[in-house]
This record gives C-alpha cells, sequence and structure tokens, in this order.
C-alpha cells in the first residue's frame, strides 16, 4: 500500500471506530469510475453487515463526521460510495512528513537467478538483448526489495565442443590469439575442426579422444579447459559491462559432472553430481534405465509431458541432467525461496519437465521454481540464423548504436567537443537501446528498430534522461545546496494540480516495484518510469522555479524535485540503466 493510501485508511479507520465502535485492522479503498469523482471511494457493505444500517446511510455518516476535516477538499456519494477528494494540504503535509521508503518484502530470503546463458565458444549477439538484460534487472529488483540475491550464470563449458575444441586447439592454436580475442578465436577453432572432418571423417575419432582425456584428469587438457574458460568470460564481460550486467557466479555445465575440474570462483563444493543425480532418481522409481543403457523419465499422463532423456546409451549425459543437478544443488546449498530461470521461450517445455521432475524427488519443498521466458529479437532489415552464423552480434550492434548516435548528436551540436560526443554518445544510446528493449513485454517477439528507440519523442531513454538532467541543471542553477534544501523547512502548500500529480506518481514507486517483481513484467516499470518523466515535464512547465520570490514555494518544489530525481535513481538501478548527467 502506497503512503496516502495508507494515511487516508487510517483516518477512516478511526472514524469507524468512533462512530459505530468497531477496531478494523484495514478497509479496502478503491479508484472511483472517473477521476472527477475523487482519489479514492469506499464501499461500507461490510459495514452494513456488522451495524444493521442501511450502506447509504452509512456513507452519509461517515461524510458528515469528516466534513470538517481539512485532509478533504470535498466528500461526495454515489449510491452507496462514498468519494474522497483530497486537499492540498493532506498531500502538502504527507509530502514533507511522511518519508517514502521501498519496503524490504524479502528480510534477508535468498533468490537465485539463472541467466545470461552464454557459450565459451559463442560470441553473444542480438538474442543476448534478452536473458542477460532481464535477468539483471531481476537481480537488482529483488535485492532493492530487501532480498539476498545469488546471480548464477549458467555456463555452457562442456560436450561435444570440446572434443573438437581441444584437439584444434594443440594442432591450429596460439594463446595470444585465445587470450586477445577468445570467443571468436575458439568459434573460428570450431569451425575449422568441423571442416576438416567433413573431409577427413577419421578426425571424429581423434576429437573424441582429446575428449576423453579431460575426463580422465589429463594435466594439459585440464589445462586448456581452465584457458578456454578464462579467457571466454573475460571477453564476454566486455560486453557485459557496457550494459552493466555481471553475475556472482558462472558455474558451468561441466561441474555438475563431478569429475572435479578447477574452480573459478568461490562457491560450495559439489556433493551430488549428475550421476549421482540419476541413480536417485532411479531409485526412487522417478527413472528407467532401458536395456541399451539410456536414462529416460516418462512423466505421469496426468502431467500431459513428454518423457525426457537424461543419459545416452555411451553414458554421457543430456543436458536435462545438468540442469536437475543444478536445482538440486542449488536448493542444498543457498535453501532459496525462489529460484527464477531467464532463457527463451523454446525451453519451456523444458522446465517444466525439470520442475516437475525435481518436485517428484521432493527438492524443492521449500522453494519455487519460475521460468520467465523471452520472445525473440530481430532486425527488422534482415532474419538471422545462429545455425548459419548469420547473426548480428552484440558488440556490433552496441558500436552501431554509438556511431549512429555520433551523427544524430553532430547534426543538432556541430560544435560538441570530442570528449563530449564520445561520452553522450556512448551512455545514451547505448542506454537507448536498453530501455527501447526493456520496453516491451518480456514475451513477445519483438522487432528491433533503430528508429523507434533512438528517438526524443515518446516513450524513449533519451525523452526520460532529458528529464533527469533538467532536475539535475535546476537544482544547481538554484545555487542552493541539495542538504540544504532537505534541511530548509516550508510553510507553504502546494498550489497547482502538476504538484500532485507528480507527487502521487512517486509514491507509487513502492507499489510499483513490489508489483513487477510478482510479475516480473519489466516494460510496466519503464512505462511507470516514462509516465513519471511526463508528469515530471508538465510540473516544470507549470511553474518557473527559479524565478519564484517565495522561497518557501521555492523550497516545496525543489523538494519534490529531489523526489522526482530519487525516483528515477532508484528505477534505473533496478533497470541497469545508467542515468546521463548532461546532454
Amino acid at each position: 500500500m502506497n503512503i496516502i493510501k495508507e494515511k487516508v485508511s487510517q483516518i477512516l479507520i478511526q472514524t469507524i471506530k468512533e462512530l459505530y465502535w468497531l477496531d478494523l485492522s484495514e478497509i479496502k479503498l478503491e479508484n472511483p469510475p472517473k477521476k472527477e469523482l475523487g482519489d479514492f471511494c469506499f464501499a461500507p457493505f461490510l459495514l452494513a453487515k456488522s451495524t444493521g444500517k442501511n450502506p447509504a446511510l452509512i456513507s452519509n455518516e461517515i461524510k458528515n463526521s469528516l466534513q470538517n476535516n481539512l485532509n478533504f477538499l470535498e466528500l461526495t456519494i454515489a449510491w452507496p460510495y462514498l468519494n474522497f477528494k483530497l486537499s492540498y494540504k493532506f498531500y502538502t503535509e504527507l509530502f514533507l512528513h511522511e518519508t517514502q521508503t521501498i519496503q524490504q518484502i524479502g528480510n534477508g530470503k535468498t533468490i537465485v537467478v539463472d541467466y545470461i546463458g552464454t557459450n565459451i565458444w559463442k560470441a553473444m549477439h542480438i538474442w543476448h538483448m534478452c536473458t542477460p538484460n532481464q535477468g539483471q534487472t531481476t537481480c537488482n529488483l529483488f535485492r532493492k526489495l530487501g532480498y539476498n540475491v545469488i546471480w548464477d550464470s549458467h555456463l555452457w563449458d562442456w560436450g561435444i565442443i570440446f572434443w573438437k575444441l581441444i584437439y584444434a586447439y594443440k594442432n591450429w592454436g596460439s594463446e595470444d590469439w585465445l587470450k586477445t580475442w577468445a570467443v571468436d578465436y575458439l568459434q573460428s577453432l570450431y569451425i575449422k575442426a568441423t571442416s576438416e572432418a567433413e573431409t577427413t571423417p577419421e578426425l571424429e575419432e581423434e576429437y573424441r579422444k582429446a575428449f576423453k582425456k579431460l575426463s580422465l584428469w589429463d594435466e594439459e587438457s585440464i589445462k586448456l579447459w581452465e584457458l578456454f574458460t578464462k579467457y571466454s568470460l573475460e571477453n564476454v564481460q566486455i560486453q557485459n559491462d557496457r550494459l552493466w550486467i555481471k553475475s556472482t557466479f558462472d558455474i558451468g555445465e561441466s561441474f555438475y559432472e563431478g569429475i572435479w575440474l578447477p574452480k573459478l570462483w568461490n562457491y560450495p563444493d559439489l556433493k551430488y553430481s549428475m550421476k549421482d543425480i540419476i541413480s536417485e532418481l532411479i531409485s526412487k522409481n522417478i527413472a528407467t534405465k532401458n536395456e541399451d543403457g539410456s536414462v529416460w523419465i516418462i512423466f505421469d499422463e496426468n502431467t500431459k509431458l513428454p518423457s525426457v532423456m537424461l543419459a545416452k546409451r555411451d553414458g554421457t549425459h543430456w543436458y536435462f541432467a545438468s540442469d536437475l543437478c543444478a536445482i538440486k544443488y542449488r536448493c542444498d546449498n543457498w535453501n532459496p525461496e525462489k529460484i527464477i530461470y531467464h532463457t527463451d521461450i523454446r525451453q519451456e517445455l523444458h522446465f517444466k519437465q525439470a520442475f516437475q521432475t525435481a518436485k517428484m524427488a521432493e527438492w524443492t519443498e521449500n522453494t519455487q521454481l519460475i521460468h520467465a521466458p523471452n520472445g525473440f529479437i530481430s532486425l527488422k532489415e534482415w532474419a538471422m540464423s545462429s545455425r548459419k552464423w548469420n547473426i548480428i552480434k552484440l558488440v556490433d550492434l552496441l558500436d552501431e548504436s554509438v556511431s549512429r548516435a555520433k551523427s544524430i548528436i553532430l547534426e543538432k551540436n556541430p560544435e560538441v567537443s570530442e570528449k563530449d560526443l564520445y561520452e553522450i554518445s556512448e551512455i545514451i544510446w547505448i542506454w537507448s537501446i536498453k530501455y527501447g528493449y526493456l520496453s516491451k513485454s518480456r514475451t513477445t517477439d519483438m522487432i528491433f528498430d533503430w528508429d523507434e528507440f533512438m528517438t526524443f519523442e515518446g516513450n524513449s531513454f533519451p525523452y526520460v534522461a532529458y528529464s533527469y538532467v533538467r532536475a539535475l541543471r535546476v537544482l544547481e542553477k538554484s545555487g542552493i545546496s541539495w542538504d540544504e534544501i532537505q534541511n530548509t523547512k516550508t510553510s507553504e502548500n502546494f498550489s497547482n494540480s502538476e504538484q500532485i500529480s507528480l507527487y502521487k506518481e512517486i509514491v507509487a514507486l513502492n507499489e510499483t516495484l513490489i508489483w513487477v517483481a510478482e510479475n516480473l513484467s519489466y516494460h510496466n516499470l519503464v512505462q511507470y518510469a516514462y509516465t513519471l518523466a511526463k508528469n515530471f515535464s508538465n510540473f516544470y512547465n507549470s511553474i518557473n522555479i527559479l524565478w519564484e520570490e517565495n522561497q518557501h514555494k521555492k523550497i516545496l518544489n525543489l523538494k519534490l524535485m529531489q523526489e522526482y530525481i530519487e525516483a528515477l535513481t532508484i528505477i534505473f538501478d533496478v533497470l541497469a540503466i545508467r542515468l546521463p548527467k548532461k546532454m
């Protein structure tokens, strides 16, 4: 509940107690069907049951009791509802004397977020605007709400790829190239190894031998695995840093194999490998080992889930097993209230099967498993396919946004300095495409449109960022320090509707964050930021703050501007978007 509704509820509860001797812990306030009716309305049907009185009579008695209360500008009855229109004095007193805080609903409970989903041999591409940005927002939001958040990227660092990479690197590799261009270089080695095997089929056996050495703890192979993983993650992080994305851990699939490869971070040791997990599921009659050696789970027909493979005939593990192992590992070590998975929507069935298996194995009695899928993103200029290597790399997308931004900035301001040109284009426009992506519903497919994202009009990052910079500039030009504004008392009340509208929108921040967390619906948070910015623009244009001669009025407006800046700062910290200091 926001503090405005909470304050009105307290007044109404006290009035009901005085009139009817009823002690109520809470009441339900609703929004009137039309704005002109007031700020809130109250239906006294439950009071009618308790008192035996007609609802309309109750509304009239409450109205008469509050008639002289200065918190209300107008009280009207639309049978049987009692409508409240709050006074400017009410809003001002609340603004000056009640602190708006973010409700810490997490109380230190743990949430694990599984996101990013990179491969050590495949460059991040335009589709990585989806999972990493959604997942980072989830992490930031729940941390803001008081949760202990563990951010874990489930890294693909195992499997058939390594058969080829180890062999290819030993025969054609260069550590200098690996260190400098890790992901792209490994991808080129993989392509070369695949191509060579097409003309020399016996190489496939060499690849298998190379991978077997790694599984048997061959020192040279272990060293290569470390180099591939270390340099790849460093390479990937360069682009993630540009988007303010950083996981706590990058625990790869190799970890769950239980062959004790070196840990690259300080996370708990593994107690149960994929092999152990499969044995447990077989012993619990959840999984079945077939005559050919493969292991499958066949779900009850009531679940309407198709069967799924855990292990192949040769004993190697299907990726379904690593996800199950990760679930048990996370539950055992961190006891999370929730584990939230951010992947694309194609994996929806996979996670339904994994969650059902974990439930049957009784690993998640205290943990809620949530799959938060995202739709696809593509450029409107052309189609993409990762299988055909026909993709837009993330680094190219970000660099292109900066290049386009420089052209736009130079067109608007040819005199801009080289330093300012670089800073503004790098900051504003990279965040513009991130903001533009997050402004769309998470589950729908979207077309990436440069013209839509890179504009100063409508619901865009430049529009919202400009309002933030304008507020900073006004505070700076006022000549009054931030602390002085906060500590100076004022006897003035709000005097126009634009002030009230902006304050009401700021107050909605707490309940907006909670609602977005419950629904993992980040486009609603972006929409809230835009609505907030529009209200600020209306407020800014309705008064002349710097030329205001009444110092009390000036301080009141500067305080409201500070609240706006703080609200935007919280929103964009959650969205992992950097707000500029100038534009």
